[in-house]
């Protein structure tokens, strides 16, 4: 019986694999280059902000300035995050919160010329929990406010990829 079981485990492996293969789907790859070697961040004393420095502090090819003057591309984010409470028990007690994180992204040239127009990217999270798991709550909202600053900060990063740079 487990042979059996093991046989149908790989066949059912084998498919899904065929059929995802098959039908040109993968993972979308975030890259570290960028058409540029300078770049000067503002606004960046937040979740999404530190998660785009430490990802640009990586990359090989990229310099991060600390002075205008330097840079060959200026980044400004104005990042807003909400906590609502959008559910409530039949006691009158919150049941449901929604996260929600706006950011405004500014990509100047040195000249403070946009590069790309001003953009607002925006993440809503629905939280649900319970008055008895306040610990298991607060880490629950916890993660889900880092995912949604390493979405945007993987969002935005794409965005300076695709900067139209002329040096």
């Amino acid at each position: 019986m487990k042979n059996i079981a093991l046989n149908v485990g790989i066949l059912f492996f084998g498919i899904s694999v065929f059929t995802l293969s098959g039908c040109g789907w993968n993972f979308k790859v975030v890259e570290d280059t960028m058409p540029f070697k300078k770049i000067y961040l503002t606004g960046i004393n937040n979740g999404v902000g530190a998660e785009i420095f430490q990802r640009l502090k990586r990359s090989s090819n990229l310099h991060i300035v600390k002075s205008k003057a330097e840079a060959e591309v200026l980044l400004s984010l104005r990042v807003k995050t909400d906590r609502v409470v959008v559910g409530f028990s039949g006691a009158g007690r919150p049941r449901e919160l929604e996260i929600r994180t706006t950011v405004i992204v500014e990509i100047n040239d040195s000249e403070d010329k946009p590069l790309q127009p001003v953009d607002e990217l925006k993440i809503f999270r629905s939280v649900s929990f319970n008055d008895t798991d306040v610990l298991a709550t607060q880490a629950h909202e916890l993660f889900h406010t880092k995912d949604i600053n390493r979405q945007l900060a993987v969002r935005i990063i794409q965005k300076l990829q695709r900067v139209k740079f002329i040096r």
